[in-house]
């Protein structure tokens, strides 16, 4: 299970790079040969836009991944370790339900779109291909908090954690 979290995590991480770079590049040409009067890209702005929404939600996972996203770190020093894991499996357990509930919505949504046959105005993209970002970087932020959640009950987390603190 380590080894498949392990690849899901970097497949993540280095789609995140190519999107950035993508976006960056296109940018950059984009804006020299509009101000070099040789010639305008007009679909350079829109593709950008939608690597960032890619890098936006598969970064979300990304960030569950590696224990980036906001917490409170003033409850460390007042809690207990039995009641900090508590307190991280019931906030685990309500991020994954909105996970879930919010990657059914993105579904259905992305569903609408593929009925509708909408297509990108400047790249002529079909627009679900935009709108799958939703679902996709909820279920692998998802994916993540269930993967830690699972390792932290079951006390393995605990372990890497001091591990951590042993050789720093």
């Amino acid at each position: 299970m380590k080894k498949f979290f392990d690849g899901l995590k970097r497949a993540e991480e280095v789609l995140l790079v190519i999107l950035m770079v993508i976006m960056c590049v296109v940018i950059f040409v984009a804006t020299v040969a509009r101000f070099s009067g040789l010639f305008i890209i007009p679909w350079a702005e829109e593709l950008a836009r939608y690597c960032m929404i890619w890098v936006i939600f598969l970064g979300i996972g990304v960030a569950a991944c590696n224990g980036e996203h906001f917490c409170v770190e003033a409850l460390e020093l007042f809690c207990s370790k039995r009641i900090l894991n508590i307190i991280y499996v019931v906030n685990s357990v309500l991020v994954l339900g909105f996970c879930v509930f919010a990657s059914c919505y993105g579904f259905r949504i992305l569903e609408s779109q593929m009925a509708s046959g909408q297509i990108t105005p400047s790249l002529r993209w079909p627009m679900w291909m935009m709108y799958l970002a939703i679902p996709l970087g909820l279920l692998l932020m998802a994916v993540c908090y269930g993967y830690h959640t699972y390792e932290r009950v079951t006390g393995k987390l605990e372990l890497k954690e001091e591990e951590k603190k042993e050789t720093e």
